[in-house]
């Protein structure tokens, strides 16, 4: 397929399901590449018949920063499917994934991220409730075979709300408790098989001038193992894998 040049960007149009949003220093990193040395011949972007970016988007936006000409290519065959396969120069993290999935009508993974919305919690902490972190997991969510687990995560996630509300309520500063580090022992404390919920809450009351800030996720899950496991039968051991 022939390569071409144009310094007409305005011909190009930009996909809502490539990527969450650009990476404007990934854009400042490229454009300080080809003042280095142009090399945009070498790497022309990939669009579609309708001149959509299925590939290239940083390569486009820092190209047109500097006004040197961009290379394409066009192939009309491009499926969206084919987004996730050519993007491959600047990886896809799991937000790019959730905003494909959603923006092309995947109805599990608009059910996640109505989760999200409606609770205020991140990906990561969704994704640790629905899902866990495993690599099996992670693969399954990039292939698009990710599915919304309701039932458990909603009960889950009232229990970390729960606590954090506790928290807020009993020792006033609490400004912690929003850390992904926090919230990443916490999601695995819920979730483990031993969790008693209801010693959980009772060993929280008893001992929660303990509960306080923490330098590491190790820490806080170090922290929890203690309240949750005082004088209980069912062990948790949050540093297992």
């Amino acid at each position: 397929m022939k390569i071409k040049s144009t310094t007409d960007y305005d011909i190009f149009k930009f996909r809502e399901d490539n990527r969450e949003k650009i990476d404007k220093a990934h854009v400042r990193k490229i454009a300080e590449s080809i003042q280095s040395r142009n090399l945009l011949e070498m790497r022309p972007i990939m669009v579609n018949a309708a001149m959509e970016i299925m590939d290239g988007q940083h390569r486009l936006l820092a190209a047109q920063s500097l006004g040197v000409a961009i290379y394409y290519q066009l192939k009309e065959e491009l499926q969206p499917e084919d987004i996730i396969l050519m993007n491959i120069s600047k990886s896809w993290g799991s937000v790019d994934y959730l905003n494909y999935y959603v923006k092309n009508g995947h109805p599990e993974y608009v059910k996640l991220k109505d989760f999200m919305k409606t609770n205020n919690i991140s990906l990561k902490v969704a994704l640790g409730l629905t899902m866990g972190k495993t690599l099996e997991n992670g693969t399954t969510f990039r292939k698009g075979e990710y599915k919304f687990a309701s039932d458990s995560a909603a009960e889950e996630l009232e229990t970390c709300w729960d606590t954090i509300n506790y928290i807020k309520k009993m020792n006033g500063y609490s400004a912690y408790t929003s850390s992904g580090r926090f919230w990443k022992a916490m999601v695995k404390l819920v979730k483990h098989s031993m969790f008693d919920k209801e010693k959980w809450k009772a060993n929280l009351e008893r001992m929660i001038d303990r509960m306080g800030p923490r330098a590491r996720t190790e820490d806080y899950m170090s922290l929890l193992s203690e309240i949750h496991n005082w004088r209980n039968t069912f062990k948790v051991d949050l540093k297992e894998d």
